[in-house]
């Protein structure tokens, strides 16, 4: 494989805007509700459905963290390359025992020759980007004809956070505002904020979409939390599915988008 350094990749370093310190610490809080953990848990094995994986294929994960996503990927006997810009992320995922193999790049400029892969995945990763519609030139340019691409992405329009914000209105028409970080604000190391049209309208210049699923629901409505810690596990956990599989078919509704897409070339 040989690595393209490219002008996007020498800029995002110059300019201190690429944080290859990064870590994981705080991306789960230190109380996670029925409703949070479920989200996590249900991301993971959709999109890894999603892409499913086969025996001699090879695989890409970009923004792989600590790669047990990959590793997951790795044991159906396909051949999985993670990719990871942050040093720290990479320490500890060579930590994990795994045949994943691990590159330090950015999805900007992939370190690999033209139609390497025939999978692609993008897992909760895209919105950490400097320039997302780069990353998705590069991912169509090491696409196997006939590849495919698999995103997954929290939707910032979700209708659990159209709830959330209105009701925060509200609330802080009475009690003033509180100052706390709401779910629909972006985190500080997120670069963009995405929903269904914006990463449809994004992935259609470079992707033929072949499918987009909605996954779970309600997340960031105040309190929904609170109301599933209070019931039985085995209670709030029915409900968390049965409102996932109604999320499915509605992706613009949901807190999850997983989006597979099929290589341009291929209808060329």
């Amino acid at each position: 494989m040989k690595r393209r350094v490219g002008y996007d990749n020498i800029l995002g370093i110059m300019s201190g805007k690429l944080d290859l310190e990064w870590n994981d610490d705080d991306v789960v809080p230190a109380t996670i509700n029925p409703d949070l953990e479920f989200l996590f848990h249900q991301m993971v094995h959709l999109t890894l459905q999603v892409v499913g994986a086969r025996e001699g294929e090879c695989i890409l994960d970009v923004g792989c963290g600590k790669a047990t996503d990959a590793a997951k990927l790795s044991r159906t006997g396909a051949m999985v390359i993670g990719l990871e810009p942050s040093k720290v992320m990479l320490v500890r995922a060579k930590g994990e025992d795994s045949n994943v193999t691990l590159v330090q790049g950015i999805g900007e400029s992939l370190p690999f020759r033209s139609c390497f892969f025939d999978k692609v995945m993008c897992k909760g990763a895209l919105d950490h980007f400097l320039l997302p519609s780069k990353t998705m030139e590069e991912i169509s340019r090491v696409l196997k004809p006939g590849g495919e691409v698999i995103i997954a992405i929290a939707n910032f329009e979700s209708l659990g956070f159209r709830i959330g914000k209105k009701a925060d209105r509200i609330r802080a028409i009475f009690s003033g505002v509180d100052g706390q970080r709401k779910p629909w604000e972006l985190p500080s190391d997120h670069t963009y904020k995405f929903d269904c049209p914006s990463l449809s309208n994004l992935a259609k210049g470079y992707f033929q979409i072949k499918e987009v699923k909605g996954m779970s629901l309600f997340f960031g409505v105040p309190w929904w939390g609170r109301v599933l810690s209070a019931l039985p596990r085995p209670i709030s956990y029915g409900i968390l599915n049965a409102l996932d599989k109604l999320a499915r078919p509605f992706p613009s509704l949901a807190d999850v988008i997983v989006m597979k897409c099929d290589s341009l070339s291929q209808y060329k």
